[in-house]
């Protein structure tokens, strides 16, 4: 079995540390004073889960059962936060667990709209980090607005807190 590069792995490592990045902002007492940026980021913090979800399921070959990739109903902030850990926890697990030939393998799915869809299986990765940054990155400028400092989400970023970690 030959292994793809960890490439893979480091991205599924970036989707994680942006998403809890901007958990832990929406959760700090900073942001205490401004309800409307934690609904709004709580939102989006939702739909990117949902969308994780919708296709671990593809991935899995299992039914996820979404109709939709948004939700009136978004879980209390700290719950959200844990269960997307544990997703992402799983996609870099997941991306561990491929080598090169499933990587490009091939995966036929429905989009919650009906519409037929065929992506690799490193492609579903891809697709699920540039969504979650385009989702968190339209956030920044009501942050900005609001005094708040973008969270960090740059992969240098990443690598510079996990050389720092291992010193």
């Amino acid at each position: 079995m030959r292994k793809p590069s960890g490439l893979l792995v480091t991205l599924m490592e970036l989707k994680k540390f942006q998403e809890m990045a901007f958990h832990d902002l929406l959760l700090s007492a900073e942001c205490d004073a401004v309800p409307e940026i934690v609904r709004t980021g709580s939102y989006w913090l939702n739909h990117i889960h949902i969308v994780d979800k919708i296709f671990r399921a593809h991935l899995s070959g299992e039914v996820h059962g979404f109709t939709s990739t948004v939700s009136d109903d978004t879980p209390e902030l700290q719950f959200l936060r844990q269960d997307a850990a544990n997703s992402n926890d799983w996609l870099i697990a997941y991306a561990v667990s491929l080598d090169a030939d499933t990587a490009t393998e091939g995966v036929r799915f429905a989009f919650t709209d009906g519409t037929p869809g065929d992506m690799t299986r490193e492609e579903i990765l891809l697709h699920l980090l540039t969504h979650a940054s385009y989702h968190l990155s339209t956030c920044s400028p009501a942050l900005e607005k609001n005094g708040l400092t973008m969270p960090p989400v740059l992969l240098t970023t990443m690598l510079s807190s996990t050389c720092a970690d291992a010193l």
